[in-house]
């Protein structure tokens, strides 16, 4: 049974990361050889694909998290009451 639980979170995080990675590559790569010499987009851009990423280690962080309470069984110990 706990085995079942932990694919659920596993595959919605890796499609949540493999959505934002190519968002991001479709992004920002075509627009860096385009703005490439201007300072401030390049920074911009940056900042950009900084929180994308902050996003990409959120959903790490939290599946991580996730399969920590189904291993604990903390799942479990809710349900009786």
């Amino acid at each position: 049974m706990k085995n079942n639980k932990k694919k659920a979170p596993i595959i919605s995080a890796c499609v949540i990361i493999g959505i934002l990675t190519i968002f991001l590559a479709t992004v920002i790569l075509p627009l860096i050889k385009e703005v490439y010499g201007f300072l401030i987009a390049i920074v911009i851009l940056g900042i950009y694909g900084i929180a994308v990423i902050a996003v990409i280690i959120g959903v790490s962080i939290a599946l991580h998290q996730r399969l920590k309470e189904i291993e604990s069984g903390e799942e479990e110990e809710a349900k009786k009451y």
